[in-house]
């Protein structure tokens, strides 16, 4: 099951978001190898060139959702440029807080990044999230070790908010940052 949008727009590559809810063994295969199509994400977060299928699987399990949290409440998203999908993004609403929605990924394949297209999925999270009801603020997590990560979501409008964990299996704290939503977008639908 799932639901695409197509963008287009400034000159630039079309792409579509399709949320993947049960994933087909194809789809999965899929999906690991575009993690696998990101090796300097998983060098710099957990010093390994990429993920297990475990880990991918659950993005679409439910295994690594926080207690209480159920798959309806976690949108996970392809992200594809023609027939190729090219990334993945995951969104938790009313994460941790009712009031909050958590951006627990947004992965491109490498081949992919430095176009622009990151900027412009981020855009359309934001506007998925402002559909949401009641959610003021996006917030996301960025492991301490990966600096290109910290630079793109600053230039995105996200701030640290002095939150930091230590997650397993990761080489540095995790860091928290936020960036409110629009104003005219609260109390929306």
């Amino acid at each position: 099951m799932y639901w695409s949008f197509a963008f287009s727009g400034e000159g630039s590559l079309d792409f579509r978001l399709e949320r993947i809810v049960v994933p087909s063994q194809a789809q999965l295969d899929a999906v690991y190898q575009l993690a696998c199509a990101a090796p300097g994400y998983w060098q710099l977060t957990e010093g390994k060139r990429s993920p297990g299928r475990e880990a991918v699987a659950a993005w679409f399990d439910g295994s690594d959702l926080p207690p209480g949290k159920s798959l309806g409440e976690q949108h996970a998203l392809g992200v594809w440029v023609g027939e190729e999908l090219v990334g993945m993004a995951t969104v938790l609403r009313s994460w941790p807080y009712p009031d909050q929605a958590m951006i627990k990924l947004l992965l491109l394949s490498e081949r992919w990044q430095g176009r622009g297209l990151g900027r412009r999925v981020f855009g359309e999270l934001e506007q998925l999230v402002l559909r949401w009801p009641r959610i003021t603020t996006l917030r996301i997590s960025i492991i301490a070790s990966n600096a290109p990560a910290f630079a793109f979501w600053c230039r995105l409008g996200f701030v640290e908010t002095g939150e930091r964990k230590r997650e397993h299996g990761f080489l540095a704290d995790a860091v928290v940052l936020e960036k409110p939503l629009p104003v005219m977008a609260l109390g929306c639908c």
